[in-house]
């Protein structure tokens, strides 16, 4: 890139090159920050001069060369074209002082091969200055060797007659090691000082101009490069290029710079021509950070005085890297971190810490380098590290959490801390995933057991232990607390017992009560006592709602809901609330509780919360017929956390994806999430039961009635096993009552939704109107309509929109049997339109012949037709087999036996009148309904309306 911003330089160069040409020699000190363009005014002037006819001899210094004696005056000379004889003497010098002087002077004088050579070296450039003018150019003269300075000092005593112009180039942020030079130089008469800045604005702008015609338009804004690249050419230079790299896609607009690769390569490039005294205090800096850029912090940390620390960082300042004492841009710190060895970065990170600790700054500030550093074994790092994960923690910074408690859990040599630490660990992971954090159980049941581990944590382990089943484990370690000690207290002020958690596991394990005891003289396991605590609280709300104790439940959930805040020991109490609410069916209120919580959840980044939120939402979804949504937030729970990281809970998101699913009609969705592995302890939680339900309404979408009845009737079983029959949860009899139905066991069906009936009472629930349904499908037309219309009520007033769409479509029916089509007419459109809005997909059955177009009077003494009614499993059957399905076929479709099929296909015979296969088609119209049974609702759409 061509020279800017430096024309009052050159102008200067020139004038000086002209007194040379007159015979005046003289000597200009180019002095400035590293990468400035130091070199390329050097060489800029160097082409002006050779244009105007003068030798031009040219050198460049080097650390790695510094003790080459006479190394810079060797490029000159064996550069200069001299003829043979001169260059022969050159060289021979040259090669006499390599050899037998030292590297640096010793004891203060020059030794005398070196104090013969130089006015023979000299001469030489002398004798070439009478021939044409001479402009000798030494780069980073700061480097240069002893001998060669010493040369230099030589010609600037003679240059007052003579044609030389000597040129330095030199870093200024370098300390001062040629003093001698400066003195010497600058006090002659023919020697000039100029100092480059950093380029201006304009200097900038003409770079970009420079930058390419083509896509000057999509260039960065100069005053972004400006204030980035803080006027230093070759980060300016960096920027632009990145820049070019990634303006694919500007479409010609004007977009700020974005520091890339090329911007990295130029800061490590900056450091490493710095002095390494910069370098130090620029890594010193980066590893600090922003929050302590204190200058005594950055000499401390160095091992340095503030006097040269705060010289190092001038020098960045001046280079363009730092404004105010901080990097420009995050990416400088970045490249300046990644430009350092791990080795020693390691080092400095150790250091950081024990001078920020010694400086009284937070733990969590000092951790942060705790962490990158080397082992620090100092006996403040582990409490340190303690600290500031319990602070991170409260802070919902889990991430830094555990990478302190990793570090404390490398470091930490006490046997005693050591189960403290992994307790730790294990709380922190159940935030993000409880299956990262499962690998420390073993370990903490161990220390439980031996009464290493404390009652906090003790109770965080039980509570870990019941998420993945291992109830005997957890009773294993409350019996091991009860026999060594009494019940002490929390950290938390809160009262810490076995009883209390043995009296939990009874509602949420109901399944494992026969191991579960409370000692003599204690309130029973399912017995309410004073609440002391939210989880306290919490264990009685839920034996309220087992009790059906309604308004008391509602009130004691909303208690817990606005006193309680989202944390790690309480998260298990507000689900609990959150589902008392959904049993109670106040659903408005759960979803208003739900949804505050839910984001306050994602404020704080906290998957497994999330999760468990979203599980609650799916499960308020669902019954308010949101199906799409309700399958949407359930796998939403499972993609936050894995299923293998539910534990047992992994039952009831997966239960609401197949209840979603299958009641929309889309069984072969519905069929995966039933792969999802589900720890058998699930079984015996509530969660388990729903489970049990979802499966069972898959089984009976799907053609699988007795399968359907065998979980169904293994939900009652459970449930009067452990000692609650709760319909709110899962009205058994009710869905029983379906798979028998689906058989065609009108009695039986019958039976059980009267006794569901008896048992949910003559309120208001949810509960009453699906048996109400269910009931009424065991009667005739005329009994039926009574039964439908408090059922609708119910739904209506409750706001289970699917159940409701159910009971229109069940009106519909009725009335249609009852001959009014009007009527049937207008509940069937109802209860397709509530159909819809809750996602089961719109029929596909063409009008059957005896069912109008809506709002056309049927004519005046049109003749009816024969209704003829045939079950799901019979119309399923049917229907394939008019596709021209084998009885094998349609088995393996509907996962029934041909036994089953064959049987479904003879009754599907006798009451279509039929004798053959082939005649079924002429008698099913193209959606699969009887000829004659149109009426309101196709064959397809009651199948997926009564499906669940």
């Amino acid at each position: 890139m061509d020279l800017v911003d430096r024309g009052a330089e050159l102008s200067i160069m020139e004038n000086m090159l002209g007194s040379c040409v007159a015979g005046h020699g003289g000597v200009l000190l180019v002095s400035g920050a590293v990468v400035t363009g130091k070199t390329a005014l050097l060489r800029a002037f160097g082409e002006r001069a050779t244009a105007a006819g003068a030798l031009f001899l040219q050198a460049t210094a080097s650390e790695v060369e510094r003790d080459l004696p006479l190394g810079v005056m060797g490029q000159l000379l064996l550069g200069a074209d001299l003829p043979a004889p001169g260059a022969q003497r050159a060289a021979r010098l040259l090669d006499l002082v390599t050899v037998t002087a030292p590297a640096r002077p010793a004891g203060g004088g020059l030794p005398a091969v070196v104090r013969n050579a130089i006015p023979q070296l000299c001469g030489i450039l002398l004798e070439k200055s009478r021939e044409r003018p001479v402009v000798i150019g030494i780069d980073d003269v700061h480097h240069a060797d002893t001998y060669s300075l010493e040369c230099v000092q030589y010609l600037a005593r003679r240059l007052d007659a003579a044609r030389i112009l000597v040129l330095l180039g030199e870093n200024s942020g370098y300390p001062t090691g040629n003093r001698r030079l400066h003195v010497e130089l600058l006090r002659l008469p023919g020697c000039r000082n100029i100092r480059l800045g950093p380029l201006r604005r304009r200097g900038v702008a003409e770079m970009v101009s420079a930058y390419g015609r083509s896509g000057w338009r999509s260039c960065p804004p100069v005053p972004d490069l400006h204030r980035l690249g803080g006027g230093n050419p070759l980060l300016t230079r960096a920027l632009l290029e990145d820049h070019r790299a990634s303006a694919a896609g500007t479409a010609g607009r004007s977009v700020p710079p974005v520091p890339g690769d090329s911007f990295e390569q130029a800061v490590t490039t900056c450091l490493y021509r710095s002095d390494v005294s910069a370098r130090r205090t620029a890594w010193a800096l980066a590893v600090l950070g922003p929050q302590a850029s204190r200058t005594e912090l950055v000499a401390e940390v160095l091992g340095v005085s503030r006097e040269a620390a705060r010289r190092g960082l001038s020098a960045l300042t001046e280079t363009g890297l730092l404004s105010t004492g901080w990097f420009r841009h995050e990416a400088g710190r970045a490249a300046t971190l990644k430009s350092m060895e791990p080795a020693h970065r390691a080092r400095l990170e150790a250091r950081a810490a024990q001078v920020l600790h010694e400086h009284g700054e937070a733990a969590t500030a000092v951790v942060r380098h705790l962490i990158l550093a080397e082992p620090v074994d100092a006996p403040w790092a582990l409490p340190t590290l303690l600290e500031a994960a319990e602070r991170a923690l409260d802070g919902d910074e889990v991430d830094l959490a555990l990478a302190c408690l990793r570090v404390a859990r490398d470091t930490c040599a006490d046997g005693q801390r050591s189960p403290a630490i992994r307790a730790a660990m294990t709380r922190a992971g159940w935030r993000v995933n409880p299956a990262t954090a499962a690998q420390h159980l073993p370990e903490l049941t161990t220390a439980a057991l031996e009464g290493r581990l404390g009652p906090r944590h003790t109770e965080e382990l039980v509570g870990h232990l019941l998420w993945f089943g291992h109830v005997d484990r957890a009773l294993e370690v409350l019996g091991a607390v009860e026999r060594s000690r009494a019940p002490g207290r929390t950290e938390g002020g809160g009262r810490y017992g076995p009883d209390d958690i043995r009296r939990w596991m009874v509602h949420g394990f109901p399944g494992f009560t026969a191991p579960v005891r409370v000692r003599p003289g204690r309130a029973g396991p399912r017995d309410p006592v004073p609440a002391r605590t939210t989880r306290q609280r919490a264990a009685n709300l839920m034996r309220a709602v087992l009790d059906g104790a309604g308004e008391d439940a509602v009130a004691g959930a909303e208690q817990i809901l606005q006193g309680t805040r989202l944390d790690d020991h309480t998260v298990t109490a507000l689900v609990v609330a959150l589902n008392a609410l959904v049993l109670t069916d106040r659903l408005d209120r759960a979803s208003f509780w739900c949804e505050a919580l839910a984001r306050e959840a994602a404020a704080r980044r906290a998957p497994m919360w999330q999760a468990l939120l979203a599980s609650v939402r799916a499960r308020i979804d669902l019954r308010l017929g949101r199906l799409a949504a309700a399958a949407e937030s359930a796998r939403s729970a499972l993609a936050l956390v894995p299923p293998e990281g539910w534990g047992v809970a992994v039952a009831g998101p997966v239960a609401t994806v197949v209840h979603a699913e299958t009641a929309m009609g889309r069984l072969d969705e519905a069929a995966g999430p039933l792969g999802v592995p589900v720890p058998d302890p699930a079984f015996h939680t509530p969660d388990g039961l729903l489970h049990l339900r979802a499966r069972g309404f898959h089984h009976l979408a799907a053609g699988r009635p007795y399968a359907a009845l065998d979980d169904f009737v293994r939900c009652g079983y459970l449930m009067a096993r452990w000692g609650f029959d709760l319909p709110a949860l899962v009205p058994w009899r009710t869905d029983a009552a379906q798979g028998h139905l689906a058989l065609g066991d009108a009695a039986t069906a019958r039976a059980l939704a009267e006794e569901q009936l008896a048992m949910v009472g003559p309120g208001r629930a949810w509960t009453r109107g699906v048996s109400l349904r269910v009931l009424a499908g065991t009667l005739d037309p005329l009994h039926r309509m009574p039964l439908l219309e408090e059922a609708a009520e119910i739904l209506r007033e409750r706001g289970h929109r699917l159940e409701l769409a159910r009971v229109k479509d069940d009106l519909a029916r009725a009335h249609r049997e009852l001959g009014e089509r009007g009527r049937a007419r207008s509940l069937a459109r109802r209860a397709q339109q509530l159909a819809r809005e809750c996602g089961v997909p719109a029929p596909r059955v063409a009008a059957a012949a005896g069912a109008l177009p809506a709002g056309r009077p049927e004519p005046s003494g049109a003749p009816r037709r024969g209704h003829v009614e045939l079950s799901d499993a019979e119309l399923r059957v049917a229907t394939l087999a008019a596709r021209g399905h084998t009885n094998r076929q349609i088995a393996d479709k509907l996962f029934i036996t041909v036994s089953t099929v064959e049987q479904h296909l003879t009754r599907a015979y006798r009451k279509l009148a039929v004798q053959r296969r082939a005649d079924l088609a002429g008698k099913l119209t193209p959606g699969g309904a009887p000829d004659g049974a149109g009426g309101p609702c196709g064959g397809s759409t009651c199948d997926q309306l009564n499906a669940v």
